[in-house]
């Protein structure tokens, strides 16, 4: 009996074992599968096959870039779908980190972050440089000259990681006490040392580091300028927040979207369009992002794998909102004649004239802040409210641009400038937001000095935030690049799809010159025609390749695909985009485990819950 019980149980056992196996098997088959057909569906979708833009090839080989940054992982938020292409083709490359990133962790942890993250974009350690100053303090606004201590080491001055050096040090062979000075001194001593051809900078956004660093870099900048003369970099400023942290989660469209204006209640004063209230967003310049940094996988994206890499600040769980179609940038020009000139005025403060700062403030925090010492304005009872620009020898001038205060409720309604030739040119009203207001002329010779008058305003006073002269009111940026977009949407496009039932579609143009003459033609493709910018699809049309060429100049081009989805291609991709923000989303969580075991990290919401807490003292220190 017991015999036959044995031989009962072992062939249950064995018909369970069997059944675990098959079970096993199918479900192994089954991922296999599913994998094998989201590969072969991504492959097809992201054929990148005649899509190609100039701009990366061969403009910037030999020349020096630098971005600074004020955190690890904010390299990546400004330049991260553009810099990698630059460096490939050429560019000595460098990323100056001003902070260690250590409010909540060690510069190490940091640094590392960045070095690895760098090293999926093919960036290598020996290009990245680290400041070693604290992250979140007051460092950036504190004028008492004494040290102040990091968040979480409890330095009084400039140290690294394990595999790093800290700029200064390596410098000088001493570390730097934590000073807003020294801070300022590295910047400029690094910027100097390698005196980069494009200074791409982080600008003024919602975090109080990176409304410290930019304030200091233009003070900095503006220090340059008045010094080195024959130094004129071309300066990028980006928004790390409201063009990428905290912009529209839109990756997951039915093609990739471009950076939006911001949202007015993520602005510091909703009744600008940015953060800084001189921008105007149609003055923006839009790189566009290299080829390979465009994926319909979020998870192929070079920029995910690089966000990723920065396991401590989950960047990476916001990657829908920082990858986008373009980069956005606006240009602060340094050719000004005015920083080789001596500045007076009838009343004011006539050195926030060629300061090169456009806004400044002496509380970083909170998000909705008040503006200081960046306007020099006209005491009330001063009647003739001039301002008196005298050159060291004589300058050839073409342009002046005058920058109003930002106030909107004071605006200069007219005024007349007046040259030492004798000349005077008249003055309208200038821009109410602050945003450079020019005025081009006939090119003037041997001009020695010039003022200009405030003949008419509105408000309590009159003031201005800079004022700049320029021997050519054009400006060269030193790349040229056009741009293929919707015309409708505003989007860039790349390897783009249109619906069963699209007929046509307007295109635009995106240029780095807007005086440059751009021609548009079908590459190949049939069932398709060009009508001046409309293309035109028949009922046989698939896909056709579209280039954009600058006249005269066939090497600064733009190249696209567009393809016409089938109604079940249509269905099939919603499809995979469904599985791919999955998977997303899927991985997201395996990089906050992965996180917990190698930091102890447990959710962000800790951090957060720390942020809160430092907010609430930092309110009541403020109050």
């Amino acid at each position: 009996m017991k015999t036959q019980t044995k031989k009962i149980s072992k062939r249950i056992f064995r018909i369970i074992g069997a059944v675990l196996l098959v079970l096993a098997v199918a479900a192994i088959t089954a991922v296999l599968v599913f994998f094998l057909t989201y590969r072969a569906q991504l492959s097809k979708l992201d054929n990148s096959k005649g899509v190609e833009n100039s701009i990366y090839s061969e403009q910037f080989k030999g020349k020096k870039v630098m971005v600074l940054v004020p955190h690890e992982d904010d390299d990546l938020l400004i330049a991260g779908q553009v810099l990698p292409e630059i460096y490939k083709n050429g560019a000595d490359t460098r990323i100056v980190f001003v902070t260690n990133g250590d409010k909540f962790f060690t510069a190490r942890q940091r640094q590392d972050e960045a070095r690895d993250s760098l090293k999926t974009l093919g960036i290598p350690k020996d290009k990245l440089i680290f400041l070693g100053y604290p992250d979140g303090g007051t460092i950036f606004i504190n004028k008492s000259g004494k040290p102040e201590k990091s968040f979480s080491s409890g330095l009084d001055h400039t140290n690294s990681g394990k595999h790093f050096v800290d700029y200064h040090f390596s410098k000088y062979g001493t570390h730097a006490e934590y000073t807003r000075q020294n801070v300022l001194n590295d910047i400029k001593d690094v910027i100097l040392d390698y005196c980069p051809d494009y200074i791409i900078a982080i600008d003024f956004d919602d975090h109080r580091d990176h409304r410290g660093v930019s304030m200091s870099f233009e003070e900095v900048m503006g220090n340059i300028l008045r010094e080195k003369k024959d130094y004129k970099p071309v300066v990028l400023k980006c928004f790390g927040y409201s063009s990428a942290w905290r912009a529209n989660p839109d990756f997951y469209q039915l093609n990739i979207k471009s950076v939006h204006k911001p949202a007015k209640d993520r602005l510091n004063d909703p009744i600008y369009e940015t953060d800084v209230p001189q921008y105007n967003w149609s003055d923006r310049i839009r790189l566009p992002v290299y080829s390979g940094a465009v994926s319909r996988s979020i998870l192929k994206c070079p920029d995910y794998k690089a966000l990723s890499k920065h396991l401590t600040q989950f960047a990476y769980t916001l990657a829908d909102r920082i990858i986008n179609g373009d980069m956005v940038y606006w240009n602060r020009r340094t050719d000004s004649l005015i920083y080789d000139a001596d500045i007076t005025v009838s009343s004011g403060d006539a050195k926030l004239l060629n300061d090169f700062k456009l806004v400044s403030t002496d509380k970083t925090i909170p998000q909705k802040t008040k503006f200081s010492g960046c306007v020099s304005s006209f005491n009330k009872n001063d009647k003739e409210k001039v301002v008196t620009v005298k050159f060291r020898s004589p300058q050839n001038i073409s342009c002046i641009s005058l920058y109003d205060d930002y106030d909107l409720n004071r605006n200069i309604l007219g005024g007349t400038i007046t040259f030492s030739d004798g000349s005077i040119i008249d003055v309208p009203n200038l821009n109410a937001n602050g945003s450079e207001t020019r005025i081009e002329f006939a090119p003037k010779e041997g001009i020695t000095s010039f003022t200009f008058k405030v003949t008419s305003f509105e408000g309590d006073t009159a003031g201005l935030c800079e004022i700049e002269a320029f021997e050519k009111a054009d400006y060269d940026l030193g790349f040229s690049f056009v741009k293929i977009k919707n015309a409708d949407t505003d989007d860039y496009m790349y390897n783009y799809f249109v619906e069963p039932d699209t007929s046509e579609l307007i295109l635009g143009i995106s240029s780095s010159d807007t005086r440059m003459n751009c021609s548009l033609k079908v590459v190949d493709g049939s069932g398709v025609k060009l009508n001046g910018n409309k293309l035109e699809f028949d009922s046989v049309f698939r896909k056709c390749t579209v280039r954009a060429e600058v006249e005269g100049h066939p090497e600064i081009f733009d190249q696209i695909t567009i393809t016409r989805l089938s109604a079940k291609e249509l269905q099939k991709y919603y499809k995979f985009q469904e599985t791919d923000k999955k998977m997303f989303k899927a991985d997201v969580k395996w990089l906050k485990f992965e996180n917990i075991i190698k930091n102890g990290q447990f959710d962000s919401y800790l951090i957060d819950l720390l942020k809160k807490l430092e907010q609430n003292i930092e309110k009541e220190i403020y109050n």
